[in-house]
């Protein structure tokens, strides 16, 4: 056992470490897309000890960053709080990819205890590191995107109900309330892929009940009270920032981005329909499989689905292997009814959190062939190509795209950086809101506290009314189509 510890803790080790190396290698350790500005400027917000931040004092509109929603004079997230929470303590000390890495390695080791509890310590262990190298795991373990926290919270969830239901567990109440905690901030983290997946497992607590499990009443009425306690940090945060509680942030921002079908829903005319979400789950799922799994593709299917379908049909068969399914299945459905996809640089990863059950069931399918003479050859030269083939064909080309997308918005950063200003005003030429926002992000959650305060050039009368309200500053321009981005203002 102490053998396999020290494999576990090399793999979470390496996670932690290759989180680190995506987040800075791939994406320059900071916010590109909107989501992630908005996370991340939540977090600078929660760790200042503040539930919102102030509107400037001066041409508010010169500060705007996608998903940061203006409302009575304030600023804040459109996202849950959740997550942002967890980001606070690495935003307070300037390095929030942290949080990311250290969530990536303890959902590694949640996959490891679920696979290890539900069959034997080798599946737990196989499972672990066909995560550690999933496309869409690595690529989202360095993006300061809730994803990885919220997986690592609903598959330490499944763990904590499994203990708590298992026969002879000697502290099943402790696991339950464990169970309750983690569920309950995946709710406060991505609330739909919460409720998905809860699903799945709310309908076995019914069955436990309806069977009078032995413990059931206790556990599944503890795991709903913590969850329930856990979860009301929601509706306080829209309190706290709307004044109601019942509040939708996300229609904030764009009146139509709720979930459902018909009128007022999502950016089709008439609304989301059938036609549009299935049209989404087609494009998304054909990414799913390389992306969630690895390996390559062969007459448009994705080779690693033959694990799972080996995992579900080969002997020995076990129940826990289609009660995994049920999570991917209900998260899949879900988001049928989501106007957006979630398909981009990472892979489709609305479909994120349901990755850690493919995992176990990917290891059960390779377990289950090993155990046949003739086969287990094949997997044992067959494996290592397979792994050459996720990092090479579908790894590398995203890292690759991420670094000639990304790299510029680094560059703007260095370029400031080498300048050394000091107290200064700098307008920044925008042709689109990430030019703006790559060097916007770096403001102070109190702008006046910012030793370079970062703005919009918005038009001349616009930049002279922050000008007049920033006598004091130094001024300058920057525009990184210039062969000199950055300029000093001429002095009248």
């Amino acid at each position: 056992m102490s053998h396999l510890n020290g494999k576990l803790l090399a793999l979470c080790l390496a996670v932690f470490i290759l989180s680190g190396v995506v987040a800075w290698g791939a994406y320059g350790a900071m916010p590109h897309l909107e989501d992630e500005h908005a996370n991340l400027f939540q977090a600078e917000v929660f760790a200042a000890g503040r539930i919102t931040a102030a509107v400037p004092r001066a041409q508010p509109r010169a500060f705007s960053i996608p998903f940061i929603i203006t409302l009575n004079n304030q600023l804040f997230s459109k996202y849950p709080p959740g997550y942002s929470l967890l980001l606070a303590p690495g935003a307070l000390i300037g390095q929030p990819w942290l949080i990311n890495a250290l969530a990536s390695a303890l959902a590694v080791l949640a996959v490891y205890l679920l696979g290890r509890d539900l069959f034997d310590a080798d599946t737990g262990l196989l499972a672990a590191a066909l995560g550690a190298i999933a496309p869409m795991f690595v690529l989202l373990s360095g993006a300061l995107l809730s994803h990885v926290a919220a997986m690592a919270c609903l598959t330490f969830f499944a763990w904590g109900m499994l203990r708590a239901r298992r026969s002879g567990e000697r502290h099943p109440l402790r696991f339950a309330a464990f169970a309750g905690a983690m569920i309950g901030w995946a709710a406060i983290t991505r609330p739909w892929t919460t409720v998905a997946i809860g699903l799945a497992f709310a309908l076995l607590a019914v069955i436990d009940l309806l069977r009078q499990r032995r413990g059931a009443w206790r556990c599944s009425a503890l795991m709903l009270g913590v969850a329930l306690l856990v979860a009301q940090l929601l509706p306080l945060y829209n309190y706290l920032t709307t004044g109601s509680a019942l509040t939708d942030t996300y229609t904030l921002w764009w009146p139509t981005d709720r979930i459902g079908f018909g009128p007022g829903t999502g950016v089709t005319p008439g609304g989301h329909n059938l036609r549009t979400a299935i049209y989404n789950f087609q494009l998304d799922f054909a990414d799913f499989g390389p992306t969630a799994l690895g390996g390559p593709i062969v007459l448009g299917v994705a080779v690693a689905w033959g694990l799972i379908i080996v995992a579900l049909l080969r002997p020995p068969l076990s129940s826990h292997d289609w009660a995994l399914m049920l999570p991917v299945l209900l998260l899949i459905a879900a988001h049928l009814a989501y106007w957006a996809r979630g398909s981009s640089l990472y892979g489709p990863r609305y479909y994120a959190e349901a990755m850690p059950f493919l995992w176990i069931l990917g290891a059960r399918g390779l377990i289950k062939l090993c155990r046949v003479t003739w086969p287990r050859r094949v997997i044992y030269a067959a494996l290592p190509l397979f792994v050459a083939w996720t990092i090479v064909y579908t790894i590398e080309p995203r890292f690759i795209k991420s670094f000639v997308e990304y790299r510029s918005a680094r560059r703007d950063i260095d370029v400031i950086a080498q300048a050394h200003l000091r107290h200064a005003l700098v307008f920044v030429h925008a042709s689109v809101w990430s030019d703006y926002a790559n060097l916007g992000w770096l403001n102070d959650v109190d702008v006046d506290s910012s030793n370079i305060i970062y703005v919009y050039d918005l038009d001349p009368s616009a930049d002279q009314v922050l000008i007049d309200a920033y006598p004091d500053r130094q001024v300058y321009y920057y525009d990184k189509q210039q062969p000199y981005p950055l300029v000093a203002a001429r002095q009248k």
